[in-house]
């Protein structure tokens, strides 16, 4: 019997009835995730250019700045690029 690194499952007990649905669950959650955040960003864009950007920068309004901005630009480019993926592997068939 062989273990599968990263599954408690054993190799012959795994099928891919079970991994094919988990796959697109975990795609969906991820573009859920990108589509919340971004809405999140628009919904508060103003309170942040009132507080954030009019203000004096300081270290703390970089380091938002950057928390902010990094996670968006990685979440947002990983899910397209996830997407893209996902695309070219549909056949037209």
């Amino acid at each position: 019997m062989a273990i599968v690194v990263g599954s408690p499952l054993p190799a012959d007990e795994l099928s891919m009835n079970g991994l094919l649905p988990a796959i697109r669950m975990q795609s969906e959650t991820r573009v859920a995730v990108t589509v919340l955040l971004c809405y999140e960003y628009i919904l508060t864009l103003d309170q942040e250019i009132e507080v954030i950007w009019k203000r004096r920068w300081n270290l703390s309004t970089a380091l938002y700045v950057f928390v902010r901005y990094f996670g968006t630009l990685y979440n947002v480019t990983a899910t397209v690029l996830m997407v893209m993926r996902r695309s070219d592997r549909v056949s037209l068939d």
